[in-house]
């Protein structure tokens, strides 16, 4: 009988103890301060559009936020402003332990910039969206020329299709897209490359690769203006009129 009066008892004794500490716990969070903020941006490497200076001055118009209670914050609202920089593809707020609130942004990455006459150039990200161009950064992408967004689609899907491919990233500066999808390459150095309506990006390659380096061997490709790669299994060569 006593044994089991001792057990109920320091079981009473326990839960007593875990309530008091959950106590003190809400106790703590909610007379918690935010301290300070760290902010990180997620894959910057290869793009920089965001920076944490960018993001910090963007804060500011936010409000305060350095010195308030943290149950006080409204993560939601700081959520969406933070998302309305144009670059901003994600946004990861939490605070920790030590009062510290911590901002984990993914940026938005350009995948082509895409120009139409009579208006603003603008890029497209790597979902297919639209997003402003950077005053203070340019992305190496390349430019697609076209008359209107639908014709813009037809580059995409090739951009697409490539995204991985060394040999056609390297290669290509800019893509003008014709009236009927037909699509035509500026390349970094080099004559154009007409690629058709239904380009097939690895048979284009192949072909391309074997007519490159049949010219370089005999030193005449700096001689051609435009290749035409648009007819099945052929490479037609324009050569410059001097």
């Amino acid at each position: 009988m006593k044994s089991s009066t001792a057990t109920i008892l320091s079981i009473l004794v326990l839960i007593g103890c875990i309530i008091t500490l959950l106590g003190f716990t809400y106790d703590d969070k909610v007379e918690k301060r935010i301290t300070s903020i760290n902010i990180s941006i997620i894959d910057d490497v290869d793009s920089k559009f965001l920076t944490v200076p960018r993001v910090r001055t963007h804060l500011e118009s936010y409000g305060k936020i350095i010195g308030e209670l943290e149950k006080d914050l409204q993560l939601d609202a700081m959520y969406s402003h933070l998302t309305n920089i144009p670059s901003v593809l994600n946004v990861t707020i939490f605070s920790n332990l030590n009062g510290e609130l911590v901002i984990e942004l993914t940026q938005r990455k350009a995948q082509a910039r895409v120009h139409i006459d009579n208006t603003s150039d603008y890029y497209i990200d790597e979902l297919g969206g639209s997003m402003p161009l950077d005053p203070n950064y340019s992305a190496r992408v390349p430019i697609i020329y076209a008359k209107n967004s639908e014709e813009v689609s037809h580059a995409i899907s090739f951009i697409k299709e490539i995204e991985n491919d060394e040999f056609w990233t390297s290669l290509i500066d800019q893509i003008i897209v014709h009236p009927l999808g037909e699509l035509e390459i500026i390349p970094r150095i080099g004559a154009r490359v007409f690629l058709g309506s239904s380009p097939e990006s690895e048979e284009l390659k192949r072909n391309l690769l074997t007519f490159y380096r049949a010219q370089i061997k005999t030193g005449n490709l700096k001689n051609y203006s435009r290749i035409d790669l648009s007819y099945k299994n052929q490479v037609i060569a324009k050569r410059h009129v001097y």
